[in-house]
């Protein structure tokens, strides 16, 4: 039996799978009556009585897949996270993240992040102390639970930080990805109060750790993303703010090891100008042959102007974009994509309006007689039975793994459905 997977029979040995698991957390929790459960042969249920649970995000890494998500009642959030060691084909009991009860601060753009490597990592932002943090906790092999957490950047720091993400290597090492507003107010601050500049830190297995700027004066409440290439090659992508006030999606990469960044380079120019944040971020992921995939959401113009989802690649290292291509089927408003690559496709969730909001997916393939990445668009799958909200993708070695956040009579509560692969 794999190291991983000794670890999570503590997660599993509860219950029976599919049945209705506890949920841990110790003391001050809130409360632990909800669990995990089937709704349909193909899709779980997530939450916790009594709360609201929404902010899913999923890894998966090899048969593993990790669920994270965000719990809140009377004004405190909590995170939680759950184990598949079948591809979602069940999971064990869900358990709390955090060590500071009801520390999370979240929002749609700003759900907990999970990543799936040597162990599992879960970051969030954090509403504990007097100064905005960003918090990572760790789940190692042999562990019965998650490590207290640890702030990936100077305590006390001035400005406001958030929209995290994260992505683990091949060695172990962890790397995040972060808007942190410490320069708003200091020398040489941009006149707008709400400066963001993004930085990414990168934790090793061995205690040591680097911190970079990647950009400065960014979008400042879009998710940020990063991923990283087979080769060990570091991709963070966010919203940059252009002359004027053009807001397009970016890529930095690093081949150092996260040590230091390449200038930013524009994945397209969309043309959307306007002086506020869309709230509304970019995703990547990398495929097994290292080609580097881009999503995100712009405006489109028209009679009716509506957000839409776009999507690019880049086949020489973040270097330079293939054109964009329309991913939404144009039935309304869409927004807040994922992305996932693995076993030959590419898959992209987001939600979108129709009498409510969706959640949506669509896969992507290569022309099977293409010596090169040669995107191929499939129909639109709506996932959702109910009105549903910021959707996750990940991909196993054999089949796609879906969530969302979904409104039911009982309350706000996750959704995980397992889409095998024909």
């Amino acid at each position: 039996m794999a190291p991983r997977a000794r670890a999570r029979r503590s997660l599993r040995a509860a219950a029976a799978a599919w049945g209705l698991l506890a949920l841990g957390g110790g003391a001050a929790a809130l409360p632990a009556s909800g669990g995990v459960a089937r709704v349909s042969s193909d899709t779980v249920r997530l939450n916790v009585e009594g709360a609201a649970s929404s902010g899913v995000s999923l890894a998966a890494s090899g048969r593993e897949v990790v669920v994270t998500w965000a719990a809140s009642a009377a004004g405190r959030t909590d995170v939680y996270a759950a184990v598949s060691r079948d591809e979602a084909a069940s999971f064990g009991p869900a358990t709390r993240v955090n060590d500071l009860a009801g520390d999370a601060r979240t929002s749609g753009e700003q759900a907990p992040r999970v990543a799936v490597g040597k162990a599992i990592d879960v970051v969030w932002s954090s509403k504990a102390g007097s100064a905005a943090r960003i918090r990572v906790a760790k789940w190692r092999p042999g562990d019965t639970t998650f490590a207290p957490a640890t702030t990936v950047h100077a305590e006390n720091l001035p400005g406001a930080r958030g929209w995290a993400s994260v992505a683990a290597d091949g060695d172990g090492a962890v790397h995040l990805a972060w808007l942190d507003g410490r320069a708003a107010a200091g020398p040489g601050a941009a006149p707008r109060t709400m400066r963001q500049d993004i930085f990414q830190a990168v934790w090793r297995p061995d205690g040591s750790h680097d911190e970079v700027t990647v950009a400065t004066d960014v979008c400042f409440c879009c998710k940020t993303a990063v991923a990283i290439a087979p080769d060990g090659t570091t991709y963070v992508a966010w919203r940059h703010i252009y002359p004027t006030n053009l807001r397009d999606i970016a890529v930095a990469r690093s081949t150092d090891g996260g040590k230091t960044f390449s200038a930013p380079v524009r994945v397209s120019e969309d043309g959307w100008q306007i002086a506020g944040c869309p709230d509304d971020g970019p995703a990547v992921a990398v495929d097994d042959a290292g080609v580097l995939h881009v999503v995100w959401p712009r405006m489109v113009s028209g009679p009716n102007p509506a957000k839409g989802v776009f999507y690019s690649y880049s086949m020489d290292g973040g270097r330079t974009f293939a054109a964009r291509q329309r991913v939404d089927d144009e039935g309304g408003a869409a927004a807040h994509p994922q992305i996932a690559a693995g076993g030959g496709r590419v898959a992209v969730v987001w939600d979108q309006a129709a009498a409510s909001r969706r959640a949506c997916l669509r896969e992507i393939s290569s022309h099977p007689k293409a010596s090169r990445w040669t995107p191929r668009m499939g129909v639109v799958a709506v996932l959702s039975d109910g009105p549903a909200i910021y959707p996750a993708i990940a991909a196993t070695s054999a089949a796609l793994v879906a969530a969302w956040t979904e409104s039911t009579p009982n309350g706000s509560e996750i959704r995980v459905r397992r889409l095998g692969r024909d």
